[in-house]
């Protein structure tokens, strides 16, 4: 089995822009990069969670079909299967990233209330202070020492008790300093439930119909809902969503157009054709060759 954290491009280190560890069963690593630009193609999807602390510099992002202007000091977390664009960056950036895999997210054994998840999903970025950003530091040093140190036999098992604390400690913050203030409207509770799921399925359901089911919601409910937080009908929601999928795989991996089309769930080659060209303004073989 491929490990996702072997395919998560901004953890390939490029020159002498990145600096890594990896804990021994390669499901966990911390990544500090010191540039952005190279480091990241336009648009990739995440096979991993990953925790995002941004010590120095700005970065212009698009998560969750939302931009972000992130600047130091701030926290973002990053949950799988998300498509991510770093659009800008200061020439001064400085971030940890502290990513692992969904089997080692299931040994974390989090018990996170389902507002908490919305949250992340939602309002992925928070400003941090100096001393919350200290703290995670602390965090980040002890698990790098515990993972370069071989007399620790039990390693493995002493990263996962100091990461489940940062991410207590993160949610314990968050929660007090954010969510108190903007607490999630029954609208964003939705549209974030809905935007999670075209996120895992998307490839395989193109219809607002289905995602309505899978709520309990009529197709017209949801789609006003998603219209009146994102300004944007659910439908282009979708289409977006496949676009940045198709982008990914047309730019990071040797796929045929054939085999993309399949990926993304078109009835044919033609049929994902038409798709792209009405989106994107061009076909799938000239975006790859441009």
């Amino acid at each position: 089995m491929t490990n996702p954290l072997e395919d998560f491009p901004i953890l390939q280190d490029i020159g002498n822009k990145t600096s890594q560890i990896t804990l021994g069963r390669n499901d966990l690593r911390l990544t500090v990069i010191e540039s952005v630009s190279g480091v990241l193609p336009d648009y990739f999807q995440t096979a991993v969670y990953s925790l995002n602390f941004l010590v120095r510099g700005k970065i212009t992002a698009i998560i969750n079909h939302q931009l972000y202007e992130i600047a130091a000091p701030c926290f973002s977390s990053i949950l799988i299967n998300q498509m991510l664009s770093v659009t800008e960056s200061s020439d001064d950036v400085v971030e940890y990233v502290l990513s692992f895999s969904p089997q080692f997210a299931e040994e974390l054994n989090l018990r996170m209330p389902l507002d908490s998840h919305i949250n992340a999903y939602m309002r992925p970025v928070f400003p941090m202070t100096e001393q919350q950003m200290q703290v995670a530091m602390h965090y980040l040093t002890l698990v790098r020492e515990v993972v370069q140190s071989p007399e620790i036999g039990n390693a493995h098992d002493v990263v996962l008790d100091l990461v489940r604390s940062l991410v207590y400690y993160i949610h314990g913050f968050y929660n007090r300093s954010f969510s108190s203030l903007y607490s999630l409207s029954r609208a964003e509770e939705l549209t974030g439930r809905f935007l999670s799921l075209v996120e895992q399925h998307c490839r395989e359901q193109h219809s607002i119909g289905w995602y309505a089911s899978e709520m309990n919601l009529s197709p017209k409910y949801l789609a006003n809902v998603v219209k009146q937080v994102t300004g944007r009908t659910a439908g282009d929601c979708i289409t977006q969503d496949l676009v940045k999928q198709a982008k990914s795989l047309l730019l990071a991996t040797s796929l045929s157009v054939q085999e993309i089309a399949d990926r993304l769930g078109f009835q044919n080659q033609s049929h994902f054709g038409t798709f792209f060209r009405r989106a994107v303004g061009v076909s799938p073989r000239t975006f790859r060759d441009k």
